[in-house]
C-alpha cells in the first residue's frame, strides 16, 4: 500500500543530523507531507507532547487543520496503548458528530491514529527499555480501508526515526536559548559593572552606593538598570 521507492528516500533523508536553523516545526511538516504522499493518503497530521513542553502539531494539508482538531477532541482523545482505526467513519457520526460532519466535508472515509514512542530507561543501570509515548499520527483517509501490520509498523517507524531528528532539533534550539540567554547575562554584567565604577569615581563613593544610585534613577524615571548603566557608559549620563 505505500510507495516502497519514496519510504526509503524519506527514512534517508530524516536519518541525518538536522541542519543548523532547521526547526522543529518545519521538520514536523516535512515528515507529515512525506507520509501523506508515502502512503497515498488524504492528509496526515502528527501531534508531539512532550513533558514541560506546548504540543506541536502540523498538518500536511491546512483544507484538513480543523477537521483534525475535531478528530483530537473527539475520537483521538480514546485512551489506548496502540493504534487505533476507524474504517467507517460515516457510520460513526453519532459518537462524535463533529468530527463526523468535518470528515464529511472533505470526503474522509477512514481514519487511523498511531501512538509513537521513545525509549526509556525504567531506572538507572537498567537495561530493559520502557517505551514513553511522546506523540500521535493521524492518517485520513478518502476510501474505507484497513491499514495492515505493514503498513502501521512501517508509518510508526517512520515517526520514530524522524521524531529522533526532530527530538535532536528541539535540544539544539534549547541550547541556543540558553546560550543566547547566557551572553545576555554575561553582558549586561558587564555594563553595569563599568558604570557602578564610573559612578563611584564620580561621587567618590562605595561600589554599592554607586549601584543604589543608578537604581535610583531607573525607579525615578521609569526605566531599567541597564538602560541607566548603558547611558552612563555610552552617554555619559551623570545621576
Amino acid at each position: 500500500m505505500h510507495d516502497d521507492a519514496l519510504y526509503l528516500c524519506a527514512l534517508t533523508h530524516f536519518a541525518s543530523p538536522p541542519r543548523e536553523g532547521n526547526s522543529a516545526t518545519q521538520t514536523l511538516h516535512e515528515l507529515v507531507c512525506f507520509i501523506a504522499d508515502i502512503f497515498e493518503t488524504a492528509a496526515a497530521s502528527i501531534t508531539v507532547a512532550l513533558p514541560d513542553q506546548p504540543d506541536i502539531t502540523s498538518v500536511s494539508s491546512p483544507e484538513f487543520d480543523r477537521c483534525e482538531r475535531e478528530f483530537r477532541i473527539g475520537p483521538g482523545r480514546l485512551p489506548r496503548l496502540d493504534s487505533v482505526q476507524i474504517t467507517d467513519v460515516p457510520s460513526a457520526a453519532y459518537a462524535w458528530p463533529a468530527f463526523a460532519a468535518q470528515a464529511s466535508h472533505l470526503g474522509v472515509k477512514a481514519v487511523a491514529a498511531l501512538p509513537f514512542y521513545r525509549e526509556a530507561r525504567i531506572s538507572s543501570g537498567s537495561a530493559a527499555p520502557a517505551r514513553t509515548s511522546i506523540g500521535t499520527l493521524t492518517v485520513f483517509s478518502h476510501e474505507m480501508i484497513i491499514w495492515d501490520d505493514d503498513d502501521v509498523s512501517a508509518a510508526q517507524a517512520l515517526t520514530t526515526v524522524a521524531m529522533g531528528f526532530i527530538l535532536m532539533s528541539l535540544e539544539l534550539h534549547e541550547r541556543e536559548r540558553e546560550s543566547t540567554q547566557l551572553q545576555h547575562a554575561l553582558e549586561t554584567r558587564i555594563v553595569v559593572e563599568q558604570a557602578k565604577g564610573i559612578i563611584s569615581k564620580d561621587h567618590n563613593t562605595t561600589i554599592d552606593s554607586a549601584y543604589q544610585l543608578i537604581r535610583r534613577r531607573a525607579r525615578s524615571h521609569n526605566a531599567t538598570v541597564l538602560s541607566v548603566a548603558r547611558a552612563i557608559v555610552e552617554l555619559g549620563l551623570k545621576v
